[in-house]
């Protein structure tokens, strides 16, 4: 990025270290100052001579013949060389503040004094100058945000990585995602990436990118990834209006062309992550079979780096047919990025995120490549004083600007380096975030940066460190890119890429219907069968229950005619044994009445005349 002194303009190279960094004004590339100086705040041209000396107000500035001499002092590296773009964005506002001035080229933003003169900071209260390669102003739109940062890097078909770094609310996601009237960077890749490849589109996840290597799944992993694919869809919201009327609104916007060729098969694959607190979690997990009662615990991932290729470890990729699938699956992410309020935002993110979409192709040849496109949502630096957090929030923030620290030294150690090919230099491993973009911190993949700004003066001391950071990628020069391409040949997935395959992808789709319905068949019967099983058992259990009951009431009659046939026994011989007791009895009776006629018979003899037996009476 370029930025212009007008004290003067140093012949060596200051030393300097990440812990005492250079002078954001001072123009690292140490190009030549022209004679003629113009200050731009009131239009006034003067001259001056090499020896005079001018306030830090009068700044000299004379961009358009800055720009072409530098122009030709790099033709030599433009071919072979190229660094990152860095973007401004500046956020619309009521009462935008005087101190941010953009130049008449357009790619200049002016910092004035800092508002508040009694600052500690002396730098914040001088003029500094910081180029870009586009600034967007209030009046620009999402239409041409994207064809200026977005489009080109997509009709490249290059590896890219889209960051957008800013203050905490200022727009950042807004840029990327948008909102439901307006639509953001990422629905209009999708869009543009799927309008691109229309003709091409593999309706069959036959290649998957697995640890950063190309594979072709078996018959089994592509039926478990499209099961997957189609559990996750069904965890995500319904946005078909939502869609429809997007879909119509960048449609009117872009006149994306589909691509013409025979000669190679497309698949498309999604992936959503975020770094909270230094721990990589995925977003577009399952959820567990066995619901719980409490949320379930996320796993944290692991990042690998294996001879040069980095790669998160067990992360969740889904295979896509249509931008509505990608912007649902992106929704659905959304919900579990992990939020919160302060003082700036009311619903702040407290991770970074990063969105991937990896482009599959495979030639006709054999030869496969991959296109990944990566959208980083930075989370927003912040000042404690500012946001008021504390507690948990407050530890969040430590890590948010600890990790865009990192980032910020491993940018300047790139820019540093330049030509050495020293990666050891880059601290790269300090942060995940940082592990994560190696390959755009070393220049193996494209890297632009959307920087976005809130123009007001209560935010000045952020944004110029904001603006610090994106001088220092702007300085970044890359070596091209290269695409790396899979020498690997896959003959039976050749066969059926041939050019009559095309043709007959109705034929495919109608088979992959039918295996659908097969399927589908095999779960009917068995649920069939399992239906029978449960009614024979129930049969079964009913003819038991019916054979007990049967059973329990003939042994309960022939119980009955046991006790009956007792019974009458025993009043059998209760009966006899009573007639014996009433003959014993009646015989003593008879006895008794016997000797009382007995008795009987004696009085009377002895109340005879002719008894000699005196009878006396009481």
């Amino acid at each position: 990025m370029e930025k212009h002194d007008v004290h003067h303009v140093p012949h060596s190279r200051e030393v300097r270290s990440f812990l005492m960094p250079r002078d954001p004004s001072v123009d690292r590339r140490f190009r030549p100052r022209p004679n003629k100086q113009q200050r731009l705040f009131d239009e006034v041209i003067m001259e001056s001579d090499d020896n005079s000396s001018t306030d830090a107000s009068d700044t000299e500035s004379e961009y358009a013949s800055t720009n072409y001499e530098d122009e030709g002092s790099s033709t030599e590296h433009s071919e072979v060389e190229s660094g990152p773009q860095v973007f401004l964005r500046l956020r619309p506002v009521e009462s935008p503040s005087k101190l941010y001035v953009v130049s008449d080229d357009g790619n200049v933003l002016i910092t004035s004094a800092a508002p508040n003169e009694n600052s500690s900071n002396n730098m914040n209260r001088m003029e500094k100058h910081y180029s870009f390669s586009s600034i967007f102003d209030s009046s620009v739109g999402q239409r041409d945000i994207y064809d200026k940062c977005v489009g080109p890097k997509i009709m490249e078909e290059e590896c890219v990585t889209i960051m957008a770094y800013g203050t905490s609310g200022s727009g950042k996601t807004y840029t990327l995602l948008g909102d439901n009237a307006m639509a953001g960077v990422i629905p209009r890749a999708l869009e543009n990436i799927f309008t691109m490849y229309k003709n091409q589109l593999y309706t069959t996840p036959k290649v998957k990118l697995v640890n950063a290597h190309m594979l072709l799944l078996e018959d089994d992993v592509v039926l478990e990834e499209l099961q997957a694919r189609r559990q996750l869809l069904a965890l995500c919201p319904d946005i078909s209006a939502q869609y429809n009327r997007l879909h119509h609104a960048i449609q009117g916007d872009h006149e994306f062309v589909p691509l013409e060729s025979e000669d190679v098969s497309v698949m498309i694959w999604v992936s959503f992550v975020e770094i909270y607190n230094e721990l990589v979690y995925d977003l577009l997990t399952l959820p567990p079979k066995q619901a719980s009662m409490s949320e379930p615990r996320r796993k944290n991932l692991k990042i690998v780096c294996n001879k040069g290729q980095v790669f998160i470890k067990g992360l969740t990729s889904i295979f896509v047919k249509s931008g509505e699938e990608a912007i649902k699956l992106l929704r659905l992410g959304q919900q579990r990025i992990t939020y919160a309020s302060t003082a700036v935002n009311a619903n702040s993110s407290r991770s970074h995120c990063v969105f991937t979409v990896n482009v599959l192709k495979y030639h006709r040849s054999g030869m496969t490549t991959c296109s990944s496109y990566k959208f980083c949502d930075l989370a927003g630096s912040e000042r404690v004083d500012k946001t008021g957090t504390i507690g948990s929030r407050l530890r969040e923030a430590q890590r948010i600007n600890t990790s865009l620290m990192v980032l910020g030294r491993c940018l300047d150690a790139a820019s540093s380096t330049k030509k050495k090919n020293n990666a050891d230099v880059i601290p790269y491993r300090d942060s995940k975030l940082t592990l994560l973009l190696q390959p755009a911190l070393l220049g193996t993949e494209r890297l632009a940066m959307i920087v976005t700004v809130t123009p007001l003066d209560k935010y000045f001391e952020e944004n110029l460190n904001v603006l610090s950071f994106a001088s220092i990628a702007k300085d970044i020069i890359f070596k091209k890119p290269i695409i790396k391409q899979h020498n690997t040949r896959y003959s039976g997935f050749a066969e059926s890429n041939l050019p009559s395959a095309i043709r007959d992808m109705k034929r495919i789709e109608e088979l992959e219907e039918q295996n659908y319905k097969l399927q589908a068949e095999i779960d009917q019967m068995n649920y069939q069968h399992v239906l029978q099983m449960q009614l024979l058992e129930e049969k079964l259990r009913k003819e038991l229950t019916d054979r007990f009951q049967a059973s329990l009431e003939m042994n309960i009659k022939q119980g009955e005619e046991r006790l009956q046939k007792m019974l009458h026994m025993q009043s059998r011989e209760f009966e006899a044994k009573m007639a014996s007791v009433n003959r014993k009895h009646a015989e003593k009776v008879e006895d008794l009445e016997d000797k009382i006629e007995e008795l009987k018979d004696e009085i009377e003899e002895l109340k005879s005349p002719n008894s000699d037996i005196e009878i006396i009476d009481d």
